[in-house]
């Protein structure tokens, strides 16, 4: 077979590139089943650097973890290189992006069947880990857990399927007798007891317990040596040098063990670590912390036929089983140093934990490992479809069912609340008519999709928010304080715009005529305000609502007048910015672009004006230039916009951008019947759910919300009104197909 590996590579100093190294080695040695030929490796390692490593010719390139570019370099290499599956060492730390994210990219834009080595499974995940976990879901063909109770981890508190999980144990070198006395030879160790530990060094490693367990082993065995075997971790070098170390040293000097302890701050190679772990008679994990899914430390001792003694991670409780090693509770140095002390007084039974250990390890091999590892992936291949070249589909079936939990969670008696900290309403913000109009959209839609949902009830609460914050001359103040008081100076023509638009769907599509007549007197209202329109998102807002309004009462003889008034402004801005080389209204493309050209395609279509028309797709050409990259919407982002002469800014991209594109998409279509046009409402809907920059659905499964924004590495974590709104009337939108504009 011919594998591409991702992971890191040795001389990355890290328990990744090790077990990469020795996973890739092991399958160099495998016959490939079906031919009878050694399998052919390409290793991609990740770099923590950008300079990376002096690698070994096995590395066919290289990704520096922060560089998404890398991440589409690779993908393409694997893609064009006739490989039959990926293999990708996953630990969130060695991958770019916030917790990781950026695997992302690899899992949804590599085209062969992934196979997914799991380092690291927990049972409570951070809002980037699960999106992982979910892309995991949806791309990988096969997920390898090291432990069963890894297995039970992704089953009970993920949701995966059995069928989606190999079990296929961490491997280990194959030691050839166990015979320490030989080994403690070599050391100038000979009669000496050795305890050992060995790896990167960190304080999740616990090492303290076991120094402080010495005093009272050697009270009783003087001649007891605990060897502490390993560099510290080069990330706590770079963040906080050898403070760990210093004070693991310095406790040593305070019980007056330091003679007993020996601290090798070395890396060792394979062969010299046999040769240590050789000379070892107990050896000692005294993690922290439970969630240890698993250790190559813990495998490579077993293996060696060392007596293990160790705190109950999970990986410890699993493989320590039937008598092949003790455990002792965290933190327990007086347990640890009870149970060293019963082995050492009973010299048999030290060696029947040894002995067993030392068998067991003979099933582990790291040939055992990669015969099983190409056994499972040849089976599993037989038995799948031609992996889907098309992510944007992948994304869709997973599409949830329509919920409206977090919706209900900012909405009170009085309307939507603006903002959220997280998914946790913010009272302080209070209420806004750009969101409660949006909210008044959704409710109507939400009715024509499913008048069971409550929607009758929605529409009749936002209609009566958009009342109360209508004045007497018939404009509107946007904001309200949580204490229902209007606040002053705060009259927009983006949210009156806004409010016409939702009133005019209200006349256009409430399902009872009290709601249409509502909204109509809401709309004359405003008629006279109409005129001093001059924010071209409050003008734009207005032709919608026009249209929609004439669509209900084509006979609206002055409001025909206004529209045309309207779009001439409209057009008359595009006309005075744009040039040879910029097609836009305004010298910067900002927020809720969009709309723009979709209230120029509605009342040009209204209208019959092919000219205004023509206009509006010119300017949607243009919008599109810098709204699509790789297949799927690449937004303008609000740091500092787009504007003319300069370069787009990439973040952070905004929902209301990709709801108002998918919206617009879906009225070009009913106007044209080109279905070029529905596939574009789909893929701009599909930003929502992963078809994006990170590949990364920014629809939250748990709390039923949608993520504010998306950063460049991450995405923002607070659900507000706005970016809620956006994916429901997005949703809505894909799933009212035949809906008219």
């Amino acid at each position: 077979m011919k594998i591409a590996v991702i992971g890191n590579y040795p001389p990355r100093k890290c328990g990744i590139a090790t077990y990469t190294e020795n996973f890739v080695q092991s399958l160099l040695g495998t016959l490939d089943p079906k031919t009878s030929q050694p399998n052919q490796i390409d290793v991609f390692a990740m770099n923590d650097k950008p300079e990376g490593y002096d690698y070994p010719s096995i590395v066919k390139q290289c990704v520096f973890q922060e560089n998404k570019e890398d991440y589409y370099k690779i993908a393409k290499t694997i893609n064009n290189g006739q490989y039959d599956y990926c293999h990708i060492q996953h630990e969130y730390g060695i991958f770019g992006g916030k917790s990781g994210l950026f695997v992302n990219i690899f899992l949804s834009q590599i085209k062969i069947p992934i196979f997914i080595t799991l380092h690291s499974v927990v049972k409570s995940l951070n809002f980037h880990q699960q999106q992982i976990l979910e892309n995991m879901r949806l791309f990988a063909t096969q997920l390898i857990v090291m432990t069963e109770y890894a297995k039970r981890i992704l089953m009970d508190f993920h949701q995966f399927p059995d069928e989606k999980i190999t079990i296929i144990q961490h491997g280990a070198p194959s030691f050839e007798e166990l015979n320490k006395v030989s080994k403690k030879e070599a050391f100038g160790w000979s009669g000496f007891t050795i305890l050992m530990t060995f790896g990167l060094i960190g304080r999740s490693k616990g090492i303290e317990t076991a120094i402080k367990a010495l005093p009272e082993i050697i009270i009783q065995f003087p001649n007891t040596l605990y060897v502490v075997l390993g560099k510290t971790h080069p990330h706590i070098v770079k963040n906080e040098g050898e403070v760990y170390r210093e004070s693991l040293i310095e406790l040593a000097d305070e019980l007056g063990v330091n003679k007993h302890v020996l601290f090798l701050d070395k890396y060792v190679s394979e062969n010299e670590l046999m040769d240590y772990l050789g000379a070892c008679d107990l050896y000692i994990t005294p993690y922290a912390n439970e969630a240890q899914i698993t250790s190559g430390t813990l495998t490579y001792a077993v293996s060696s036929g060392a007596a293990v003694l160790s705190t109950p991670y999970w990986h410890a409780i699993e493989l320590l089983a039937d008598g092949r090693g003790m455990l002792f509770d965290f933190n327990s140095h007086g347990q640890l140093a009870g149970s060293v002390l019963d082995l050492m007084k009973h010299p048999a039974k030290l060696h029947v934990i040894q002995q067993l250990a030392f068998d067991y390890g003979k099933t582990i091999t790291w040939n055992a490992v990669s015969n099983k590892t190409i056994e499972n992936v040849q089976l599993i291949l037989k038995t799948i479809t031609q992996k889907t070249s098309n992510t944007e589909q992948q994304f869709l079936d997973a599409i949830p069912e329509l919920s409206l939990e977090h919706f209900y969670n900012l909405t009170d008696q009085t309307g939507m609340l603006q903002h959220a900290s997280y998914s946790i309403p913010d009272y302080s913000h209070g209420y806004c008519t750009d969101d409660n109009a949006r909210a008044l959209i959704m409710a109507i839609k939400l009715y024509r999709l499913n008048p069971s949902m409550g929607s009758q009830k929605l529409i009749t609460k936002f209609l009566s928010f958009l009342n109360y914050m209508q004045l007497e001359n018939g404009t509107f103040v946007n904001m309200l304080s949580y204490s229902k008081n209007h606040l002053p100076n705060n009259r927009s023509e983006d949210a009156f715009g806004r409010a016409i638009w939702a009133l005019g769907y209200s006349i256009k599509h409430a399902p009872l005529l009290h709601q249409k007549t509502f909204a109509m007197e809401l709309f004359l209202k405003a008629l006279p305000n109409f005129k001093a329109l001059n924010d071209l998102r409050g003008i734009a807002g207005s032709i919608t609502g026009i249209v929609l309004y004439l669509n209900y009462d084509k006979n609206f003889t002055e409001l025909k007048v206004l529209l045309e008034e309207l779009l001439n402004r409209l057009v008359n801005s595009y006309v005075a910015v744009s040039d040879k080389t910029w097609h836009w209204y305004e010298t910067k493309i900002s927020y809720d672009n969009a709309v723009l050209p979709l209230a120029l395609f509605t009342g040009a279509a209204y209208l019959k004006k092919q000219d205004y028309f023509k206009i509006a797709m010119e300017s949607l050409a243009f919008l599109e230039k810098f709204s699509f990259k790789n297949g799927h919407l690449s937004l303008v982002g609000n740091d500092k916009w787009l504007e003319k002469g300069k370069k787009k800014s990439l973040f952070s991209q905004q929902p209301i951008d990709a709801s108002s594109l998918s919206l617009l998409y879906h009225c070009l279509y009913k106007i044209t019947s080109d279905k070029k046009y529905k596939a574009k409402m789909v893929t701009s809907f599909s930003w929502f759910l992963g078809n994006n920059d990170l590949y990364t659905s920014l629809y939250d499964k748990q709390s039923k919300g949608c993520s504010d924004g998306m950063f460049e590495d991450s995405l923002n974590l607070n659900q507000g009104g706005e970016s809620l709104l956006a994916w429901l009337n997005a949703y809505l939108t894909f799933k009212l197909t035949e809906e008219s504009c």
